[in-house]
């Protein structure tokens, strides 16, 4: 046997390498190379993913070589090892998923567009687009179809142009309340603010303009999953149109604004009218003014439609437009725009108003404009007309609200007036204690060092031991840093002043760089925003940046910026909640430099 083997061998090795034809040679090794095909090699699987039985297997194996290879290179796409593999599977990997759509079961279909969208390879947009356009043609709802989730992601890294159609028809069939939308849909909403393109404004302004009906109790079950779904998308609508600063939104902003119905979309549509800046400034003034009588006309329906409101109200407010609800709506939307040009039409509704409740809401909102002189005296004019008693939505005893919004004017003049308000202010009871202490906190942030005597003397007339801890640690940072800006900021930055016990230091310092400093002080204050980790410092330092900057400053909001993504790709909760304030003010510091 052994010896019929040697033979059988001799023989061969004979014929391969003796006189044989070349034509015999050629094809007996041909034949031996095709039966050892390895394996081991992403081309053995590549052929196989023409095969059905073969294709989930295929799959698998080449994802292995993918994060293999992607491992090595520490995750870098760009290495020659990884790119000589892409080059091998990427193609017909994609090819598969097109071409084969229909033949997958849906665990190897999903595992495929997974596989392909976290190459993050240009070539792969026949796949992710293919995934947008199935989706939208029957929108799958559970969350084991999960191939847009995948392909969203890809897209919003590659922001290929190609992909902008598709992948905005598909959000607008994504329902959240699904169980593949409550996986899905933050996704979308991330790609799509960074994606931003402005052939999506049609389509977007569209779907700001679908009714919303809010479910209000037990028996309204079946409104909750339709009003999910228009949340996710007027919100994500709302957010993305603001990004692309889109004029053309500016009237479906403002009827957001004005429809109770879509309260839960007002602060994303007010903080959009910040990005689109001054053509939302001024239809929100033309609103204030009680020109926009189309917009009345809405906002009076919509109040009648909802039952807030009978003939016979909408009448009594004609009669009196001064102190028509749409004002305090104009007025929110001026103040958190936050122009110049709104003071003085906001000072001129102030002085018409004649319920305390809308006088308290223009006082509030002007002081976040940038100020003057006139802004400062007509909101201590109205601040002397309202009633103690006085109070605002959702329920804010107006003159407290106010006493503590006074501060905002970063103007230590305003010490004196706020110590005689709380002596002179008329009332009795908890609602004038209240009321005195809140003046003398805001006057022991305002207080200079010449002016810490008189302060002291009404904190030991008004204050309790919150407001005397309060004085003592603001007394000995002000004798410290007497009127060195530098010198508050220095000790707003320390880490010590970051804890809770100790962060009135940090709030102190912020309002004395904001009276004593000017655009030096606030890019220095941007460069050292990341260093406040309290979250009340952290917004104490966004609103100084904003007062330090009534002109605007493209610059400070590009660093900004910078913290902001930063922070968010990090996926750390606590710091980007920090910076919700950061990022109101670096939008509107943005448009207010246009």
């Amino acid at each position: 046997m052994f010896r019929s083997s040697r033979a059988r061998a001799s023989l061969i090795r004979s014929l391969l390498l003796g006189t044989a034809t070349t034509a015999f040679a050629v094809t007996a090794s041909s034949v031996l190379l095709v039966g050892c095909k390895d394996e081991s090699q992403p081309d053995y699987w590549v052929e196989k993913l023409n095969e059905d039985s073969w294709r989930a297997r295929s799959v698998t194996r080449l994802g292995q070589f993918y994060e293999d290879a992607s491992s090595k290179a520490k995750g870098d796409n760009a290495a020659p090892e990884v790119q000589a593999l892409l080059n091998k599977i990427v193609e017909p990997l994609t090819k598969t998923y097109v071409e084969k759509y229909d033949k997958m079961d849906g665990k190897t279909r999903v595992a495929l567009i997974k596989l392909l969208a976290s190459m993050r390879d240009k070539r792969t947009e026949p796949a992710l687009k293919k995934a947008f356009e199935e989706f939208t043609k029957k929108p799958a709802t559970s969350k084991d179809d999960a191939d847009i989730k995948w392909a969203v992601r890809a897209s919003a890294d590659l922001k290929l142009d190609s992909l902008a159609d598709p992948l905005v028809q598909a959000f607008l069939k994504l329902r959240a309340s699904t169980m593949l939308g409550g996986i899905t849909y933050k996704d979308f909403n991330d790609a799509m603010v960074q994606l931003k393109s402005k052939s999506w404004t049609g389509p977007l302004i569209s779907a700001l303009e679908a009714p919303i009906e809010r479910p209000s109790g037990d028996k309204d079950k079946d409104k909750i999953d339709p009003y999910k779904d228009q949340l996710f998308w007027q919100t994500t609508a709302a957010q993305v149109l603001g990004e692309l600063a889109a004029p053309e939104a500016v009237e479906p902003m403002v009827k957001i604004m004005l429809d109770p119905a879509k309260a839960d979309c007002q602060a994303t549509a007010v903080l959009a009218m910040v990005k689109i800046g001054k053509p939302a400034a001024d239809a929100a003034i033309k609103l204030l003014k009680g020109e926009d009588e189309k917009m009345i006309a809405f906002h009076y329906r919509r109040l009648k439609e909802l039952k807030q409101i009978k003939e016979d109200d909408e009448k009594k407010m004609k009669e009196k437009p001064s102190d028509a609800p749409h004002v305090q709506t104009a007025a929110i939307m001026v103040g958190t725009i936050g122009r110049a040009e709104g003071v003085a039409p906001m000072l001129e509704a102030l002085k018409k108003a004649e319920k305390d409740v809308t006088r308290a809401l223009i006082a509030r909102e002007l002081v976040k404009l940038p100020k003057t002189p006139d802004s400062l005296a007509g909101f201590k004019e109205a601040f002397e007309k309202i009633s103690i008693e006085a109070n605002v939505p959702p329920g804010m005893n107006a003159l407290q609200m106010l006493a503590e919004a006074a501060g905002q004017f970063y103007n230590s003049e305003l010490v004196d007036w706020l110590l005689e308000r709380a002596d002179k202010t008329k009332g009795s009871g908890d609602d004038l204690k209240a009321l005195q202490g809140a003046i003398v906190v805001t006057a022991i942030k305002l207080a200079k060092v010449d002016q810490l005597e008189k302060v002291k003397a009404a904190v030991d007339k008004y204050g309790t031991k919150l407001e005397k801890d309060l004085y003592a640690q603001a007394e000995k940072l002000v004798k410290q840093c007497t009127g060195q800006a530098e010198c508050y900021m220095g000790e707003m930055e320390k880490s010590s002043n970051q804890e809770q016990a100790t962060q009135f230091v940090a709030i102190k310092s912020g309002y004395m760089a904001a009276i004593l400093g000017g655009e030096a002080q606030r890019d220095e204050l941007v460069k050292r925003i990341e260093s406040f980790e309290n979250a009340a410092v952290r917004f104490v330092a966004a609103q100084t940046i904003d007062h330090l900057s009534p002109k605007g400053s493209k610059e400070a909001a590009a660093k900004l910026r910078k913290v902001v993504d930063k922070n968010a790709e990090s996926g750390d909760k606590d710091k980007m909640a920090g910076d919700a304030p950061v990022k109101q003010v670096m939008y509107r510091i943005e448009a207010r430099a246009n």
